[in-house]
């Protein structure tokens, strides 16, 4: 069915709560504020039905107070990707996530789960849930999930999603698509996440604690100069150099660090500040140019790989 929210919306604490009645999850702020029903976000949530028994809801939304938000009966299965911001999963095991990265999480024995938001200006994101294998129409993928949780038990797992994905999952959180190739694309998402999501169980995870505080502290540096001068002529040699590491060590550790390539990285900021240039109205060429791109040939193609539509600008 098409989204339940399509536009900008102010969403309160009550809204939140009201939300948390349907998925079994309480919402709670995680400071004292004056007003007892603040406006926790504004933007757009959108609840999708992906088939019998899995559900994706997807959110683009400025955070102007910092919450929590605990399952009280947690789904067999989520699959969480933050495609723009920060965010703490607690789990099995805690796991802070980043631009880029996805986390999958396990739950055979019921035990809470918890994430935490912080303010920020802007979080993009989404999760999947099965509630219970015997809730799917799917027979076989009911039965596949019910051989992972007896062979995995509960588990939580950061994993790292391919480009092609990321961009998919970005036309869809844009809202650009409506109607029945919506659902078309959701249903697809949705399969291709769960198809990656449970083969990352068979794939040793990323030893990100293996490294040290300055590295992650200079990896940090470029991600934060990259989102800070999207329109920049960045290049991997004086990315590297900013980073103090050889260009084959930054690759390496900033797809270790935070599921996607230096590029891929730049190139996903490049488009969503190209996009809130044209919401604001800015012609085609003049967002081309203000993200890097020196023709609006090349960025409009980039842009339609991107999000699945053309850009549109004043004229």
């Amino acid at each position: 069915m098409p989204a339940r929210h399509t536009s900008q919306t102010r969403y309160s604490l009550e809204d939140f709560h009201q939300l948390g009645q349907r998925y079994a999850v309480r919402y709670s702020l995680t400071s004292a504020q004056r007003d007892d029903n603040p406006c926790l976000v504004q933007g757009r949530i959108d609840e999708h039905e992906v088939g019998r028994g899995i559900t994706l809801v997807t959110s683009k939304v400025q955070t102007f107070h910092g919450y929590q938000a605990q399952s009280l009966t947690p789904p067999c299965l989520s699959i969480v990707v933050l495609l723009q911001g920060q965010a703490q999963l607690n789990g099995h095991r805690p796991i802070a996530l980043s631009s880029g990265d996805g986390a999958l999480l396990l739950c055979q024995d019921g035990r809470s789960q918890s994430a935490l938001h912080r303010t920020q200006n802007d979080l993009r994101g989404l999760n999947l849930s099965i509630k219970d294998p015997d809730c799917l129409a799917d027979e076989y993928l009911a039965e596949q999930l019910r051989q992972t949780l007896r062979t995995q038990g509960s588990r939580t797992q950061r994993w790292s999603l391919p480009d092609h994905l990321l961009h998919g999952l970005e036309a869809l959180v844009s809202g650009a698509w409506q109607g029945s190739l919506q659902r078309l694309l959701c249903e697809g998402l949705a399969l291709q996440l769960l198809a990656y999501g449970l083969g990352s169980l068979e794939t040793p995870e990323p030893r990100s604690g293996t490294l040290s505080p300055r590295d992650r502290a200079l990896l940090a540096r470029v991600r934060d100069h990259l989102h800070q001068e999207p329109g920049a002529d960045h290049s991997l040699q004086n990315l590297a150099q900013l980073a103090c590491m050889s260009p084959s060590a930054l690759r390496y550790k900033f797809q270790q660090t935070y599921g996607v390539s230096v590029m891929g990285f730049l190139r996903q900021r490049r488009m969503e500040v190209a996009r809130q240039c044209l919401e604001q109205g800015w012609r085609v060429q003049d967002a081309a140019h203000y993200v890097g791109y020196r023709h609006a040939s090349n960025f409009a193609t980039a842009y339609r790989q991107h999000f699945g539509v053309s850009p549109r600008g004043d004229a």
